[in-house]
């Protein structure tokens, strides 16, 4: 007699997960530096003493005048003449005015002493000329020795911060180690006396 046996098979899946550690690249880039050395420099500023002479006086007095000096000689000289003229023909008017003396007599010896008057001889003065000395102005020079500092000027060139990079990232990656299945079967067993019962005894 053959025995029909029920075979369960079931296998559960399994699920696998591989992660990836992230790896972190850190570089720093080197600068360079550049070094200028400016020396220091000398600048000199000068000026040459000068000076003037003035021979203006001078000229004045040995009769060689320029021609604002005659002109303020001649504008003096008929304003003196012009008051002189008015002071003598006052003292002209007061003189034929005076009671005292004969209308007859008063104009002759006007005439007379006008006359007598001109006849004096002329002052002469003898004296160094020219009198004045020239005047002479000096005007002082200078020299000035100016320095520029000394100065060191350093450069830097390029970047200097440090430079990240992440290679490779950081990743899960979950995946199926082994599938699930479920198998049902039915074989017929052997009949072996005394190694299946299907009743009690």
């Amino acid at each position: 007699m053959s025995i029909k046996r029920l075979i369960i098979d079931q296998e559960p899946g399994a699920i696998g997960i591989r992660s990836t550690p992230a790896k972190m690249n850190i570089s720093i880039p080197r600068r360079q530096m550049s070094i200028k050395n400016e020396r220091s420099q000398l600048q000199i500023d000068r000026k040459a003493p000068s000076f003037r002479v003035n021979q203006k006086k001078i000229r004045n007095e040995s009769g060689l005048k320029d021609p604002a000096e005659l002109s303020r000689n001649f504008r003096n000289k008929g304003r003196q003449a012009a008051l002189r003229g008015a002071r003598q023909n006052k003292d002209d008017g007061n003189f034929l005015a005076n009671p005292k003396i004969p209308g007859d007599k008063s104009v002759p010896m006007l005439a007379k002493n006008k006359a007598m008057s001109r006849q004096q001889p002329p002052e002469v003065n003898i004296g160094l000329m020219p009198k004045s000395a020239p005047e002479v102005t000096w005007e002082k020079g200078y020299m000035r020795l100016n320095w520029s500092k000394h100065s060191v000027v350093i450069d830097w060139n390029g970047d200097y911060l440090p430079e990240m990079t992440v290679d490779p990232q950081y990743s899960v990656e979950v995946f199926m180690r082994t599938k699930p299945y479920f198998r049902v079967m039915v074989e017929e067993a052997i009949d072996t006396p005394g190694r299946y019962v299907d009743r009690a005894i």
